[in-house]
């Protein structure tokens, strides 16, 4: 049986990325921890591909 609880992670980042960070936790009204969870979670999008005929 494998444990499915999520590990603790610690992520460092620059000040003035963590004040980016805390500025649309506030005005999102939540936490920067809900907001990096948020980041962390969304797909990353495909690249457009170039149809040259």
């Amino acid at each position: 049986m494998t444990d499915t609880t999520p590990g603790l992670r610690t992520i460092e980042v620059a000040d003035d990325v963590y004040d980016v960070l805390k500025r649309t936790a506030t005005n999102r009204g939540t936490s920067i921890n809900d907001v990096l969870r948020y980041l962390i979670e969304v797909p990353t999008p495909r690249a457009a591909v170039d149809d040259e005929d």
